[in-house]
């Protein structure tokens, strides 16, 4: 009986992991693809300066909700040091800041390699 009653245990915690790992990608997945990724999404609006302040918030709001995701690769204090920045960096400018200075540190904190080569699971062949 104790056997089953920690192997019913083990397999309840590995869901509840599995679940949460889905949500997490999801997350990411939706930041990057609703917001980041193109030459026509929202951050390249904002970086060229066409977005609205509407927008510009919106896009804030979205980014924010990276903050406390799990690195799905690498060192997990790295990653939560660029997902900080991007946070911190769009929110700047969402909150009015618009000078060269804060569109670069912007630009700087959303460069997809930065993440991409430490963070990005690698493909399985």
């Amino acid at each position: 009986m104790k056997i089953i009653t920690t192997l019913l245990i083990g397999i309840f915690c590995l869901s509840i992991l599995a679940v949460h790992a889905d949500e997490n990608h999801e997350i990411i997945e939706k930041v990057m693809k609703e917001g980041l990724k193109g030459d026509e999404s929202p951050l390249a609006k904002v970086l060229d300066g066409k977005a609205s302040k509407k927008e510009t918030k919106d896009l804030a709001k979205l980014t924010a909700t990276m903050k406390g995701t799990k690195a799905p690769a690498g060192d997990q204090g790295d990653y939560d040091k660029l997902v900080e920045e991007l946070i911190a960096a769009m929110n700047a400018v969402a909150d009015g800041e618009t000078s060269n200075d804060a569109l670069d540190r912007l630009d700087n904190a959303s460069n997809c390699k930065a993440c991409h080569s430490d963070h990005k699971p690698k493909k399985k062949k």
